[in-house]
C-alpha cells in the first residue's frame, strides 16, 4: 500500500536526495506560495462578517496548503540517487565456515541455513547483475570458485581480519558491496576500533546476514573466568566467573586442580539477566602450579556441553616477597604487626624505626649495609621491595626525590603502598600536599585530619565481604559474625573525601556515623591503601591467646600487598588467534645490569613437543620482549625463559599455559550487535535470512564501484492527488457545515 501511494519502495527514499527536477528557482516557488497566501487572506477578509476568526483561519490554511501543493507538483519533485551500474561491478559474498556454523540450530545446522541462501537459484538475480566473488572465512578470508565445495571448519573466527582480506583482494574488481553471512561469533580478540575504521575507509557497504538464534534457553555457557595469573602459597584465590544463560534456575560449578576435585558451588541464575557473575574462592596450599578447570554441570537436554568448561593456569612462585615498613615513632602497632608477619613463609618484613632525628633502628635486614642510611635514596634500592608501608611519619622526613620514588614505586614498579594513621601520619603529616598524595585513594587534608584516640568498632563493608584478604571464614555469615565480634580499635583518623576509583573495605562506627578505615585504589601498575588506624593491636591484646584473627588479618593483608607485585624478570603466555604469545618483562629496564639482554624461551608440551623461541624487544615498550608460535597440539605448555648477557646467565623464570582449540564452542548465540555495528559503520544494512530477497535492492544503492545517477519523479505519485482531494473535500465539508457555500 505504501509503495502504491508513494510510487517507490521505502529503500529508495532512504537512499535518495530530494530535489525539484524542473530546474526553476526555489525563490520563485516561495514567492508564488506567499502571493497565493495573500490572495486567500484577502478573499476571506470579505467574509469576516459571516464567519468567526478561527473558522476563517481553518478555511485559509486548507486553501493555502492546496495551492502550495499544486505549485510543488508543478515544480516536479523527484528523488535522485546513485545506483550501481549493472554488469560493471562485483559483489563479494563471505560465508562463515568456522566450527560454530556446524552447530545444530533448530532442524538444521547453521551452515545448512546459510547454504540455502547461496544455491544457484538463490543467487540467480544477483549473478545476472553483478560479478559474484565467493569467499569462505574463519581465521582469514579464502577465495572460492563457488559455494558447493567448502574448506574444513575453522577453529577460530576473526571477523576484522577476514573482512580486510576480502576488501583488499576485491579492490581491483570494481567492488560495489560485501555480503557477510555469519553468526557473528568472534573469538580472535574482538573487532577493534582501528580495524573497524580501516574497514570503513574502503567506502564499500558491508551488508550482514545473521545466522542462528540470539537466545538459546536450553544452553548455559561458562563465558568467562577471571583470576590472577599468579598467587602466593597460603592465600585464597578469588575467581570471578560469568555464566551466560537465557532462563533462570540453578547452576552447579565444580573446580578441579588437574584431576583433583577442589570444590563445588551452587549459583542462582537470575531470570531477568542474560548473564550471572559469581565469586569462587580457591585455597592455594603450596608453591608450584595450579592447573585449574572450572566446569558447569549440564542442563537436561542441553544443546552443547563444549562451552561448559574453562581451564586456567595459575603460577604459585616459591620464595619470599620483601616488604619495607617505615615507622616514625615506637608504638604498639609496630610491635604487633612485626609479630604477626615474622613467621609468614611468603613475606620478609624489613623495618625502619626512627628513634632519633638522624637514627633508625633496623630489623629484618639481610646484611649490615641494607638500609644503613635510612630510607632508600636510589630507585634500585626501593624497587628491590614489593610493598611499602609508611606509618606515623611527616612527609618532610623524605626528600623530593624520595617522594617521587614512592609515587613511581606504585605507578611504574607495580608495588603496593600502605599509609597508616598516626600523630604524624596521613593528612597530619602533610602527605596530601606531596606528589605521593595523588597515589592515595583519598584527598588528604591537614584541616580535618585529627588523630582521635577513641575506641571504635570496625564494620565490614559489602566490598570487604568479597575481599579474600578479609576472610576469617569460608562462610559469609560466619565471617561477618567474626568481624562483628572483634574488639574495638584503639583510635581512628579522618582521611577526607575518597577518589572516584577508591573502594572502602572496612569502616569504623563513630556514634552511628560510618567513616572509612581501610580504603584502596589501583594506581598505574600498582595499588595503594590507607589504613586509618594505628590500633589494630587491641585485637591481639583483648582476644584469647589462641585467637589468631589479628595475625590472620595482617598475614592475609601482607600477602595481598605482594601477590601481584612484578618480579625482576617475569614471563607470561596468552593464546591469541590460534597462536601462543610469550611475553617477558624486565622490571627495571633502565638499570645497567638489564642493558643488552638476550632472552630465549623453551615451550614444552605435556605430550612431549618442544618449541625453542627467541624473544625480541617490543618497539615502544621498554623492557618488554615477545615471541609467538603455533602450538602443535592442545594441552599444557610449560614456558621456561632465560635472560643472558652474552653467554652469561642472568636470570631464569617459568610460567605455563593451557592451550585449547575449542574456542568456537563459546559465544554460540548470534552476535547480532556486532553484525549491526559492522553494517552501520560501512553504510550497509543487517538482514535476517528471511529478508534475503531485499538484499539485491540494498546492494544497488551503493556509492562504491561504478555508479550511474538515477532520477525518480514523484509529481505523479498517487499520494499528491489523494492529498489534493482530501484538502478540497475538507474545505467543502466545512463550508457546508457553516453554510457559506
Amino acid at each position: 500500500m505504501k509503495e502504491f501511494l508513494f510510487k517507490y519502495p521505502a529503500q529508495i527514499f532512504r537512499e535518495s536526495e530530494f530535489i525539484f527536477a524542473s530546474g526553476w528557482s526555489l525563490a520563485l516557488l516561495y514567492s508564488l506560495v506567499a502571493l497565493c497566501a495573500v490572495a486567500v487572506v484577502a478573499a476571506l477578509v470579505r467574509k469576516r462578517q459571516s464567519l468567526r476568526w478561527w473558522q476563517l483561519g481553518m478555511l485559509g490554511a486548507l486553501q493555502i496548503a492546496m495551492l502550495a501543493l499544486v505549485l510543488a507538483v508543478v515544480w516536479q519533485p523527484a528523488l535522485v540517487h546513485k545506483r550501481l551500474l549493472p554488469g560493471e561491478n562485483a559483489v563479494a559474498i563471505l560465508l562463515d565456515t568456522s566450527s560454530s556454523m556446524a552447530l545444530a540450530d533448530g532442524a538444521t545446522t547453521r551452515m545448512a541455513q546459510a547454504q540455502q541462501l547461496l544455491t544457484p537459484d538463490a543467487l540467480k538475480d544477483l549473478a545476472a547483475t553483478y560479478q559474484i566473488l565467493p569467499y569462505a572465512f574463519s581465521n582469514g578470508a579464502q577465495r572460492l570458485d563457488d559455494f558447493t565445495a567448502l574448506p574444513p571448519p575453522g577453529q577460530s573466527t576473526v571477523l576484522g581480519r577476514s573482512l580486510l582480506d576480502a576488501l583488499r583482494q576485491g579492490s581491483g574488481n570494481s567492488l560495489g558491496a560485501v555480503v557477510l553471512i555469519s553468526d557473528g561469533a568472534d573469538n580472535g580478540g574482538g573487532l577493534s576500533a582501528a580495524e573497524l575504521a580501516e574497514i570503513s575507509a574502503f567506502g564499500v557497504p558491508v551488508h550482514t546476514v545473521g545466522i542462528g538464534r540470539e537466545s538459546i534457553p536450553e544452553d548455559i555457557e561458562l563465558s568467562e573466568v577471571q583470576l590472577p595469573s599468579k598467587a602466593l602459597a597460603g592465600t585464597t584465590l578469588s575467581a570471578r566467573v560469568t555464566i551466560r544463560h537465557d532462563q533462570g534456575g540453578t547452576a552447579r560449578l565444580k573446580v578441579y586442580d588437574g584431576d583433583t576435585f577442589l570444590s563445588a558451588e551452587e549459583i542462582t541464575l537470575d531470570p531477568a539477566q542474560s548473564s550471572t557473575v559469581a565469586l569462587v574462592n580457591i585455597d592455594v596450599p603450596k608453591p608450584g602450579r595450579l592447573d585449574l578447570r572450572f566446569t558447569l554441570d549440564p542442563l537436561n537436554g542441553e544443546l552443547t556441553v563444549a562451552n561448559n568448561s574453562r581451564a586456567r593456569v595459575v603460577d604459585v612462585p616459591d620464595g619470599r616477597y620483601k616488604v619495607l615498613y617505615v615507622e616514625g615513632e615506637p608504638r604498639w602497632e609496630y610491635k604487633f604487626m612485626q609479630r604477626a608477619l615474622a613467621d609468614d613463609p611468603s613475606i620478609q618484613l624489613s623495618t625502619l624505626l626512627k628513634v632519633t632525628p638522624n637514627k633508625y633502628y633496623r630489623q629484618g635486614i639481610d646484611d649490615p649495609a641494607q638500609l644503613a642510611d635510612g630510607f632508600p635514596s636510589k630507585r634500585s634500592e626501593l624497587y628491590a621491595y614489593d610493598a611499602l608501608i609508611i606509618g606515623s611519619m611527616n612527609v618532610a622526613q623524605f626528600s623530593a626525590e624520595q617522594q617521587a620514588m614512592i609515587r613511581d614505586f606504585v605507578s611504574e614498579r607495580g608495588g603496593s603502598l600502605v599509609m597508616l594513621a598516626g600523630l604524624q601520619g596521613l593528612g597530619l603529616g602533610g602527605w596530601g600536599e606531596s606528589v605521593v598524595g595523588e597515589v592515595l585513594p583519598s584527598r588528604l587534608s591537614q584541616g580535618d585530619a585529627d588523630f582521635i584516640r577513641v575506641k571504635v568498632p570496625v564494620v565490614l563493608t559489602d566490598a570487604g565481604r568479597d575481599a579474600p584478604m578479609l576472610k576469617f571464614s569460608d562462610s559469609d555469615s560466619d565471617n561477618i559474625k567474626q568481624w562483628s565480634e572483634l574488639p574495638a580499635v584503639a583510635d581512628y583518623q579522618k582521611i577526607g573525601p575518597l577518589r572516584p576509583a577508591a573502594t572502602t573495605l572496612l569502616e569504623v562506627n563513630v556514634d552511628g556515623q560510618h567513616l572509612p578505615l581501610l580504603v584502596t585504589q589501583p594506581y598505574g601498575r600498582g595499588q595503594s591503601f590507607i589504613l586509618a588506624t594505628g590500633g589494630t593491636w587491641r585485637w591481639q591484646m583483648s582476644l584469647p591467646l589462641d585467637d589468631m584473627r589479628h595475625e590472620t588479618f595482617w598475614r592475609q593483608f601482607g600477602r595481598n600487598l605482594v601477590a601481584n607485585s612484578p618480579r625482576p624478570f617475569e614471563v607470561s603466555a596468552v593464546a591469541q588467534n590460534g597462536n601462543i604469545v610469550v611475553r617477558a618483562e624486565v622490571r627495571d629496564p633502565e638499570a645497567e645490569e638489564n642493558q643488552n639482554l638476550s632472552i630465549t624461551a623453551v615451550a614444552s608440551a605435556t605430550s612431549g613437543e618442544v618449541v625453542n623461541l627467541e624473544l625480541l624487544p617490543v618497539v615502544g615498550q621498554s623492557g618488554v620482549y615477545q615471541a609467538s608460535f603455533t602450538p602443535p597440539t592442545e594441552g599444557l605448555y610449560d614456558i621456561d625463559a632465560i635472560s643472558r648477557h652474552g653467554q652469561e646467565l642472568v636470570s631464569s623464570v617459568r610460567s605455563a599455559i593451557r592451550y585449547d582449540q575449542g574456542q568456537e564452542a563459546f559465544g554460540i548465540r548470534q552476535n547480532r550487535a556486532l553484525l549491526e555495528q559492522i553494517s552501520a559503520a560501512t553504510a550497509g544494512r543487517y538482514f535476517t535470512p528471511a529478508q534475503w530477497s531485499q538484499l539485491k535492492d540494498a546492494i544497488s544503492f551503493s556509492n562504491a564501484g561504478i555508479t550511474e545517477q538515477q532520477i525518480n519523479y514523484l509529481w505523479d505519485a498517487p499520494m499528491f492527488f489523494l492529498l489534493l482531494f482530501l484538502l478540497k473535500s475538507a474545505e467543502w465539508l466545512l463550508r457546508r457545515r457553516w453554510r457559506v457555500i
